[in-house]
């Protein structure tokens, strides 16, 4: 019996090795070819229309990095999925994916030893890639619809800078608090290589290099996406702005005529001097002291549009955990190979984030647009007068360039009484307003639906 089993495990075939995959070298018939291949699918996808079928594109993506001269390329988790839309594909291209593809025929030239880390995809709201429920869908322009798309191409550009501007800040803020906390103990490229060299040598490039893929310059962007201009209908704006200071607002704007009616009912907080409640808020001398009053007048239409598309993609804005490519040499002694990982293999990844912070002068207010010809109305949140998320920021400060265009005068149409029965205002924080902020926001529509035209005023339809 003994003979019989040692018969067997002779004749039984040793485990095959674990496949290394490493990169190609540049003297070889192979590199050459490859960097061909690239060359030729980078042209054709650079002239290829986005309104084109992308699959036959999107599957030659693929092949190439399956492709011995690319197939290092493994170590990042399908970068480039099979159902991905060509709008998409371009766009990664174009941020960086082509250098990300391009750095493993540079990692076979002799000396090399820079890594890339790809961008992310980003998502796309079109209206061939929602669903038909979407709540954009029967506003966003088709893929191939490039005259749609351009039409609002400047609200997209300056929106993109604002979020710059916002990561730019947050960036500095996030960097002080790590600097006062833990001043070098946050994440790096340093992090990682120390993590990785506590491995054996043969896992510690791919250690190293899936510590580096969990963080990138992670942002909210938005989505490759057209949504038309909206031009019709009415934007309402309710809720309370300031704290010490403040005013209980109900706006409305038409997006048509650029006709504005604003009520307000404004006054400043009245604290309690007595021991026992000293610091609360005083509602009776508050309310005692509100000023109110409804204006009416005209802003701007395209300050007016912009602002409406921007909050009606507030939503939508997409979480990107890496915006382009980046670059980052080998450490030392690291052999640039990988190797299909077993089931226990661990890492140290980096943390990607952001800040969120606030501060007690910030609000929240309700907006709500009514589409024309009585549409579904969309709803949101927008925190007041700045936030630390991009889009409520871009937002506030389109809030203020349209309400420096406002000119009192003779409404074009009467304030939309109706639609804002549809409506509701914010919570205020309790200690600013113990008893809730419901009965002004009421008298605020009330004002709206009882007020006069002054002489010589005369308001079509009302």
């Amino acid at each position: 019996m003994l003979l019989v089993l040692l018969g067997v495990l002779l004749s039984a075939k040793p485990a095959p090795a674990a496949k290394v995959f490493v990169p190609c070298p540049q003297a070889t018939p192979e590199w050459t070819a490859a960097h061909e291949r690239l060359v030729a699918l980078d042209a054709k996808l650079e002239l290829l229309p986005v309104g084109a079928d992308g699959k036959p594109v999107v599957a030659a993506v693929r092949e190439l990095l399956s492709s011995r001269c690319f197939e290092l390329s493994r170590e990042e988790n399908e970068p480039v999925p099979e159902d991905v839309s060509l709008l998409a594909l371009k766009d990664w291209w174009r941020r960086g994916g082509r250098t990300w593809v391009e750095s493993y025929l540079e990692l076979g030239k002799p000396g090399v030893r820079t890594v890339v880390l790809p961008p992310t995809m980003r998502e796309v709201v079109m209206r061939d890639t929602v669903k038909p429920n979407h709540r954009l869908a029967p506003w966003l322009c088709a893929v191939a619809d490039s005259a749609c798309v351009k039409e609002t191409e400047p609200w997209t550009v300056r929106a993109e800078a604002s979020f710059a501007a916002n990561r730019e800040k947050e960036a500095k803020h996030l960097a002080s608090i790590e600097a006062a906390d833990a001043p070098g103990e946050g994440f790096s490229p340093a992090f990682c290589e120390k993590a990785a060299r506590k491995k054996s040598k043969r896992w510690r490039y791919p250690a190293w290099r899936l510590c580096l893929s969990s963080h990138g310059d992670s942002a909210r962007m938005l989505p490759l996406t057209g949504l038309r201009v909206p031009s019709e209908g009415w934007l309402v704006l309710r809720g309370r702005r300031g704290h010490y200071s403040f005013c209980d607002e109900v706006r409305a704007y038409h997006l048509g005529t650029g006709t504005a009616w604003v009520s307000q009912s404004c006054s400043e907080l009245s604290l309690y001097e007595d021991a026992e409640r000293i610091g609360q808020v005083d509602v009776k001398r508050t309310d005692a002291n509100r000023q109110a009053r409804v204006a009416a007048g005209t802003v701007s239409r395209d300050a007016l549009r912009e602002l409406t598309w921007m909050l009606l993609l507030s939503d939508e804005l997409d979480g990107v955990p890496r915006r382009s490519a980046i670059r980052q040499p080998v450490p030392e002694g690291f052999a640039i190979e990988w190797r299909e990982l077993p089931d226990d293999f661990t890492t140290v990844g980096g943390v990607s984030g952001g800040v969120v912070w606030g501060n007690t002068g910030q609000t929240v207010l309700r907006w709500t647009w009514f589409p024309p010809e009585r549409g579904e109305p969309l709803s949101g949140e927008l925190t007041w007068p700045e936030a630390s998320d991009p889009a409520d920021d871009h937002a506030d400060e389109l809030v203020v360039a349209l309400e420096k265009t406002f000119q009192a005068g003779c409404p074009a149409r009467p304030a939309p009484v109706d639609l804002l029965d549809f409506t509701r205002p914010t919570p205020v924080n309790q200690l600013d307003a113990p008893e809730g902020v419901s009965q002004v926001q009421d008298a605020r529509v009330t004002a709206l639906r009882e007020w006069k035209p002054p002489a010589g005023c005369a308001v079509p339809g009302k």
